[in-house]
């Protein structure tokens, strides 16, 4: 059964030699349980257009997959190193995922997700991040 939710996604991210950046999204969103896990699907706008964002979870993995102005998809689990593709208006980026923890505590479609990562190129730390994402019933 799908179910309307209130999505809040704070992301805070460190550069190395820069501040920490703090965003926040707050948006509407749609949540349905599966057999092995849930998905969860949004949209946020961007400057460059809309983005749809689909949460995928199961069995510890998170994927997460981005289409609209933005093309990514990521997969997090937690000790695990994958490859990642983003596309940009402006083009391509190749880079490494360095998965930290991924943490999820649901109750129906309450709840929070938390996922802790690194992203380097060429062994070169890009940044750290974590990214919580919080649902409520509508």
């Amino acid at each position: 059964m799908k179910e309307d939710v209130s999505v809040r996604v704070c992301g805070v991210q460190r550069c190395p030699g820069a501040e920490e950046d703090v965003s926040e999204l707050v948006c509407e969103g749609v949540f349905k349980h599966t057999a092995d896990g849930w998905l969860l699907a949004y949209e946020e706008p961007s400057e460059a257009g809309t983005v749809k964002t689909l949460l995928r979870f199961a069995d510890g993995r998170v994927t997460l997959t981005r289409r609209g102005a933005v093309r990514s998809e990521m997969t997090f689990a937690a000790g695990e190193c994958h490859t990642i593709f983003y596309e940009l208006p402006l083009g391509r980026l190749t880079m490494e995922l360095h998965t930290d923890s991924v943490c999820a505590s649901f109750d129906g479609a309450c709840g929070t997700l938390e996922l802790c990562y690194r992203l380097t190129v060429r062994d070169e730390t890009v940044s750290e991040n974590r990214l919580t994402v919080t649902l409520a019933p509508r």
